[in-house]
């Protein structure tokens, strides 16, 4: 077979390729077009096959807020290539399709190239609405929900937040390190109890390498994604390397999945006794998963998502805290100064979160529709990936006046968090039954309903509240200085990926007095 593939000419091949994709996108438009009573939401004019060819690829909030302005709606619809894309940019209509009809939006849309091709139909964050969900998401909640978390989990992260407060005094310049180690070490110890080196930890690298794959799995990025069919296309045909990428994704990810349990697993029956005030062992020991070797999948899959979930979760606004302290000072020394009222000269502890109001207000993947549906006079296709843009959400300058200006007071009333205004403020943690990680949004969570967004989101607050909390408690962070001592701005440059990522920059980081070092140096004595 492989030698009368390869008798065929490359161009004829791309064309022959080409020809069933354009041969499917037909039977798509129409077949749907003629099964429309109502009109598609608006948008930008799509062409016949190809449809919208011109959905963008960087600063999509941007884009797509700019866009709805234009036709005066807060639905926007694009279709590139027949895959129906619904994006939301307004808190209500969110709330109405992801919260109020969850039952039609809480599915996730057929990504092929990361479910299929990269082979994470295992991670219940990607997975359909499902029994398969349902298994993971339960061992997950199990672990994370907050009364647990509580007593489990803040213990280990009082001990890393205050890890990297004194990282941060020994290497400053290296500050995006220390958060990416301080976010790996937490979760694997919590997860798996295992022991996190310093530098270059095994484990962290392990879950970085199946992380590089899934911020270029976004779906769209890929042709497979539009074109299913082509997963069937070997890797030696022109145009298929995405088969390679794909087989490498799934080794990073099965090595993710397994050998962190599989160390775990020889910690529980060593004579040590270690691991066992870890995620791994309780699951273990509840027994709420039946099948022997399935339910054990369960189990580990559900681990493996727990890192994935941390990861993505918190690193990029526990980075973006640095460079927002640089160029807000005045708002970091309205905060300095509430810590210093009440902490008197002490690091803070998780206790202290109720009377820390101003500090607390410093602290993804798509839905997709399980059926055709009426949405406010309009036609929502089956399978349709609808996403949320936050980014649009928080720049109503009715609720927020100047939305570009960093001000954490406007969360407040008379001294205390506005929970009205405060339900308008979401992250990636979502709405709706799914955990949402959205290349749209990232800000502070939405509070009701929890037993239907990201469980997670406890222990990914409780990381960003303490972690920030310290450092302002005896850093001063400001920007850069250049050689002639004069302070420089920091210019953001961001990655492209399914999540947003910030390239290196560089900040001042220095202890605010010299009883604010004294701090510092009694950690490590401890």
């Amino acid at each position: 077979m492989a030698r009368c593939w390869s008798a065929i000419p490359s161009a004829m091949l791309s064309g022959l390729i080409v020809s069933l994709a354009f041969s499917f996108a037909i039977l798509g438009y129409f077949g749907k077009k003629y099964r429309q009573t109502l009109p598609l939401p608006p948008g930008p004019k799509r062409y016949p096959i190809i449809g919208n060819w011109d959905v963008p690829t960087r600063d999509q909030w941007i884009v797509y807020n700019r866009l709805a302005k234009e036709h005066n709606s807060d639905i926007i619809y694009l279709r590139p290539f027949g895959t129906s894309v619904i994006v939301l940019n307004s808190f209500a209509v969110t709330t109405d399709l992801l919260e109020r009809r969850s039952y039609l939006s809480s599915s996730r849309p057929k990504a092929t190239m990361l479910t299929e091709v990269m082979g994470w139909k295992s991670m219940f964050g990607v997975q359909p609405y499902g029994q398969e969900w349902r298994d993971r998401r339960r061992v997950f909640w199990q672990e994370f929900h907050p009364e647990h978390g509580r007593r489990h989990h803040r213990p280990v992260q009082h001990h890393y937040s205050r890890e990297l407060v004194q990282r941060l005094h020994h290497s400053p310049f290296e500050f995006q390190a220390h958060i990416r180690h301080t976010i790996g070490a937490s979760v694997l110890t919590s997860v798996y109890g295992l022991d996190v080196q310093g530098k270059d930890d095994y484990y962290i690298t392990l879950a970085d390498k199946a992380l590089k794959y899934l911020d270029v799995s976004f779906v769209g990025n890929y042709l497979v994604d539009i074109f299913p069919i082509l997963k069937h296309v070997p890797r030696w045909m022109p145009g298929a390397s995405f088969q390679t990428t794909g087989e490498n994704a799934i080794r990073a990810l099965n090595l993710l999945i397994e050998v962190p349990y599989s160390e775990t697993c020889k910690l529980l029956v060593s004579a040590e006794g270690r691991g066992e005030s870890t995620f791994v062992r309780r699951a273990l020991s509840r027994g709420v998963i039946p099948g022997g070797r399935q339910g054990e999948n369960v189990i580990k899959e559900a681990a493996a998502m727990a890192y994935i979930g941390a990861n993505e979760s918190t690193q990029f606004p526990m980075t973006i805290f640095f460079a927002i302290m640089a160029h807000n000072p005045d708002v970091q020394v309205k905060a300095q100064e509430e810590l210093d009222q009440y902490l008197d000269h002490r690091l803070p502890a998780f206790d202290d979160q109720p009377h820390l109001p101003y500090i607390y207000m410093h602290s993804g993947l798509a839905h997709g529709l399980v059926s055709d549906d009426e949405f406010r006079g309009y036609y929502l296709p089956k399978g349709s990936i609808v996403f949320y843009n936050v980014w649009a959400m928080l720049r109503d300058e009715i609720l927020f006046p100047e939305p570009d200006k960093f001000n954490p007071s406007r969360f407040l009333k008379d001294g205390l968090i506005d929970t009205q205004l405060k339900d308008r403020v979401m992250s990636s943690f979502g709405f709706g039954r799914r955990h949402v990680v959205s290349i749209l949004c990232l800000y502070q969570p939405h509070v009701r309903k929890y037993l239907r967004i990201c469980p997670g989101r406890y222990f990914a607050m409780d990381t960003l509240w303490l972690s920030m909390a310290s450092i302002l408690s005896v850093y001063t962070i400001g920007k850069p200085v250049d050689e002639s001592g004069r302070k420089v701005d920091i210019a953001l440059k961001y990655k492209a990926g399914l999540n947003r990522h910030v390239l290196p920059f560089e900040c001042s980081i220095k202890p605010r007095s010299r009883e604010a070092e004294e701090l510092i140096l009694d950690l490590s004595r401890l």
